[in-house]
């Protein structure tokens, strides 16, 4: 009999349509989705014991440090029990964000981790949460391999390696690389299981867009920049206002990170990197490197 671990933390999965707008569902709806499995799976249902927990309940657009600290804490209280398996359920809007915090801190789990979301909530024909549920039951229950892990669409993704939604799309896309060897030489990996995040993130993440302006940075409160490039690793470095928040920031003593830049010719606008003080990032997912700084930087705080 495998003991599984199911963390409800709200989000579509764990919501209904009241009033004409989507909200996380009351005490006795909250638990639909083992419901729905084992009335659709009453064989493998039988073979399989599901606990629960509720760190928090939550629409994920919501999700804040303190909500990341206390997913990490209840993991960190699960495995006291020995389950075979932890399955998370989260909303797409944030789920990347939550899976790479996971990655990161339980990156030697010997269990499987997985996230679990829907792309509409589970009263809609259209809902995929039951199927990305199911998914991550048959994985646990086979335990093909241990570490954090979505189930979305058919596919066991990496924690780690996934990349933003695209604009008016639910499907998730990853780099195939995880990118944690590509983190170590920004902080220990042995030390996430015993830092937290501060609510708010000391990092400023900016995405290159034409004419882009860059902000006045909140000295008291920003420690990091982080600049996503466009996809062939360039920015604007000819403009004046690069210049000026590059130049405010090193003398601030604030270091600006970048990543997007792949091994391959680079164009000649990158050529200012170095000049800029720019600190590149190796091939890595953009979520993954902003939650690895925000870990980073938490640790001073």
């Amino acid at each position: 009999m495998k003991k599984i671990l199911v963390i409800l933390t709200g989000g579509t999965i764990g919501s209904s349509l009241k009033d004409n707008y989507i909200s996380v569902n009351s005490d006795d709806k909250k638990y639909k989705i083992i419901e729905l499995y084992k009335k659709k799976f009453p064989n493998f249902s039988s073979e399989t014991v599901f606990l629960t927990s509720e760190p928090y309940t939550i629409l994920s657009e919501n999700l804040s440090g303190k909500y990341i600290n206390s997913l990490i804490e209840c993991v960190k209280n699960a495995l006291k029990d020995n389950p075979d398996g932890i399955i998370i359920t989260h909303g797409t809007d944030t789920l990347q964000y939550s899976a790479a915090a996971i990655g990161l801190v339980f990156n030697k789990i010997n269990i499987p981790v997985i996230f679990v979301s829907s792309n509409y909530i589970l009263d809609d024909k259209r809902a995929n949460g039951l199927t990305n549920f199911a998914l991550a039951v048959n994985y646990i229950n086979s335990k093909k391999s241990c570490g954090v892990f979505v189930s979305y669409d058919g596919k066991i993704i990496d924690s780690l390696s996934l990349l933003n939604h695209l604009s008016f799309s639910d499907k998730l896309f990853s780099l195939d690389t995880n990118g944690l060897e590509q983190v170590d030489f920004l902080i220990d990996k042995n030390a996430y299981g015993n830092i937290s995040l501060t609510d708010t993130s000391p990092v400023l993440y900016i995405k290159a867009v034409p004419g882009q302006v860059y902000p006045d940075i909140d000295k008291a409160h920003i420690k990091a920049v982080l600049l996503e490039t466009y996809h062939s690793g360039t920015l604007c470095t000819e403009s004046q206002d690069i210049m000026n928040f590059c130049e405010t920031a090193y003398t601030s003593g604030i270091p600006i990170y970048v990543v997007g830049m792949e091994e391959r010719a680079q164009y000649q606008s990158t050529s200012l990197y170095n000049k800029l003080h720019f600190i590149v990032l190796k091939k890595i997912s953009p979520v993954t490197a902003y939650m690895t700084l925000w870990f980073k930087y938490s640790i001073s705080e």
